[in-house]
């Protein structure tokens, strides 16, 4: 009985540790430089996701985005537009108030002229809240991508302003 009592009092505290002090939603637009097998590009950047963050400082979120940009097609000139969908999980720790840092586990999809590949990848960032309800978000991600055709890494790092509604 000893043992049992210890026990769910050590679950109590544990889960004490875990009272949310906030619940951060947010939309966000920004810019993005990518890569897919070393061509480079720009891409515009849409969002929405949220965040959970704990009295112990601790931070879990999901977050969703969609991305558009071009990439050079073959050896011509021609641009290729990239449509790509993310889905984002993600786990990190706020040591001040306004600043945390972050690892991300992520799921994508893209579209690239007629072609679709899936990926998995990983990532880490940071944010810092300029003010109440703007935020400024940097993070990178890489992902290994695959089609019917071939297997290419795709590359992203992306600057973005977050709302927070």
């Amino acid at each position: 009985m000893k043992k049992l009592s210890s026990l769910l009092l050590a679950a109590a505290l544990a889960v004490s540790t875990l009272a949310a002090d906030e619940l951060r939603k947010t939309v966000y637009i920004g810019a993005a430089t990518a890569s897919i097998e070393n061509k480079s590009m720009t891409e515009v950047v849409f969002g929405f996701g949220g965040d959970k963050i704990y009295d112990s400082g601790l931070i879990m979120g999901f977050h969703s985005e969609y991305s558009y940009g071009s990439v050079e097609a073959g050896s011509s000139n021609d641009k290729s537009g990239v449509s790509t969908i993310e889905v984002d999980l993600k786990g990190g720790y706020s040591p001040f108030k306004n600043f945390s840092v972050f690892a991300l586990v992520a799921a994508a999809g893209q579209y690239i002229g007629s072609g679709a590949a899936y990926g998995f990848g990983y990532g880490a960032g940071m944010d810092y809240a300029l003010t109440e309800s703007i935020i400024l978000d940097v993070r990178y991600k890489t992902y290994s991508m695959k089609d019917t055709l071939l297997d290419y890494d795709y590359d992203k790092a992306v600057v973005s302003l977050r709302y927070k509604l």
